[in-house]
């Protein structure tokens, strides 16, 4: 992997093909490889960059706070660090939410979005783990000393791969794909879960989106929804996407919170054909 450095922090990132730049963000509590094999299949014609997100992966974890802001900041400064013109931004959950914050501050430079689960505040209460939210909003005290004991916790294999079966929907539990290596890795290092508490801590900023309309001369927007996110509810993303009015809308029967690694093939597809669509590239 390669290290861009910001401040005193490293990003790690894997950049590989050539061509018109992608940028692939992953969600809370995994890394680049979610995306590994659909940038396999895109390499071929697009230069891929798939980045380990600040407090996740191999990148630095400091472990004090994680606002959107600050992800923003970082990849605002990689962008300009490699002069990257024409980009189209893929994500997914937070990922999602840090490519649509990115081109709501920054839309010129910005040729096409692919927003996969995105988290809004309103698709994460509707979800199965919206309680917490919702506690932190009643009782932020009670919320806060639980996030602090869990966050000295490193999870084990057996909760890992618990943990990463809830993510997918029933494509990926036939396949038993929270058994594969490299992203059970995510769950068991050190630091991730006090990363994914504390990104969950600034989720109450993430209302922004549910209040967006994108006007006229915004870069064109993809959504990808897996149809049992349990994560993310795939009801109040339908929802969503009354107010954000995407070009082109996909949803995936079978498919959970990790759809690019249930189905690489269908997300690979939807998004070459998105991003070389006529509409796209006017």
């Amino acid at each position: 992997m390669e290290t861009f450095k910001h401040q005193d922090l490293d990003i790690k990132y894997i950049r590989e093909g050539k061509g018109e730049p992608i940028i692939f963000l992953h969600n809370g509590g995994t890394s680049h490889v979610i995306w590994k094999d659909v940038a396999a299949q895109l390499s071929g014609s697009y230069e891929i960059f798939a980045l380990d997100l600040l407090g996740y992966g191999a990148s630095s974890k400091p472990g004090n706070e994680y606002p959107l802001d600050k992800h923003l900041d970082i990849l605002s400064a990689f962008i300009k660090h490699h002069q990257l013109e024409n980009i189209i931004l893929v994500g997914n959950c937070m990922g999602s939410a840090m490519s649509l914050a990115y081109a709501m501050r920054q839309p010129a430079g910005i040729r096409a979005l692919v927003l996969v689960n995105l988290l809004t505040f309103n698709t994460f209460t509707a979800g199965q783990l919206g309680w917490s939210l919702r506690l932190r909003k009643s009782a932020p005290g009670v919320s806060q000393t639980i996030n602090n004991w869990l966050g000295g916790f490193r999870l084990n294999r057996f909760i890992s791969e618990q943990s990463l079966r809830m993510q997918f929907g029933s494509i990926g539990q036939k396949k038993n794909l929270e058994k594969t290596e490299d992203l059970c890795a995510c769950f068991t290092a050190n630091g991730q879960m006090k990363s994914l508490l504390l990104t969950l801590d600034d989720l109450v900023n993430y209302d922004v989106f549910d209040r967006f309309t994108p006007p006229a001369d915004f870069p064109p927007i993809c959504t990808i929804w897996g149809l049992e996110n349990k994560i993310l509810s795939a009801k109040a993303g339908r929802k969503l996407n009354a107010t954000l009015h995407p070009q082109r809308e996909e949803w995936i029967e079978g498919g959970g919170h990790l759809v690019m690694l249930e189905t690489p093939e269908k997300i690979a597809t939807v998004i070459r054909e998105f991003i070389g669509a006529k509409e796209v590239a006017a």
